[in-house]
């Protein structure tokens, strides 16, 4: 018996359902769809169909050890040469002078006169490039530090104590800058303890009244 032509389209509607029709039968087909909304109904079941039979397969119980034996294969994998992949070497980046990180441990401190009595000085770090210095300062109680230039910003944090600076009183967590070119002198009541980030060409001034 000779295959009718709407019976061909039903045929074409079920292996369209299963997506395996090539380029010009899907062509074809599309086109014989939009004239039939009976054929749109049977490629409609037919994929409702399909989409349920993966339903009613038994589950399959995967094994305890597959994705332990899945890591063990990965493992064994040979590694992929650098060239295939047209990796380019890491490169880290060079810090100053080429040193790491500079860790100065309380004990190791060195403290010296500063040259004004009851002020002592602890050097942390100098960057002489930018003519800076990171330090502690210890004043002990009731000194004045004298009337001095700042050449650069100067920023400070009490870490102990109490500082007066411009009429201000710091106590410890407090901080201080002070701009380029500002002139003060600071005291401390009680003694105070500081972290100073300075010029090394502030200017120490006298009192003409002195």
């Amino acid at each position: 018996m000779e295959m009718m032509p709407d019976e061909e389209y039903k045929i074409l509607a079920a292996l369209q359902a299963l997506d395996i029709l090539d380029e010009s039968e899907r062509g074809a087909f599309a086109e014989k769809l939009k004239e039939s909304a009976e054929l749109t109904s049977e490629l409609a079941a037919f994929e409702a169909t399909i989409a349920a039979i993966a339903y009613t397969a038994p589950p399959v119980p995967v094994a305890p050890d597959l994705k332990n034996r899945l890591f063990q294969r990965i493992a064994e994998l040979p590694p992929t040469p650098a060239e295939s992949v047209n990796l380019k070497p890491i490169v880290s980046s060079k810090t100053e002078n080429n040193t790491p990180s500079l860790i100065v441990r309380s004990n190791d401190v060195k403290w010296k006169s500063y040259g004004v009595p009851g002020v002592s000085l602890g050097k942390l770090y100098i960057d002489k490039k930018k003519r800076e210095i990171t330090c502690l300062m210890r004043l002990e109680p009731g000194v004045t530090f004298p009337l001095h230039r700042h050449a650069a910003s100067e920023e400070v944090f009490v870490l102990e104590g109490d500082l007066i600076v411009e009429g201000e009183i710091c106590h410890q967590g407090d901080y201080i800058r002070s701009v380029p070119g500002s002139i003060h002198s600071s005291l401390t009541q009680g003694g105070c303890l500081l972290l100073m980030k300075a010029s090394t060409d502030n200017e120490m001034l006298v009192r003409s009244d002195t």
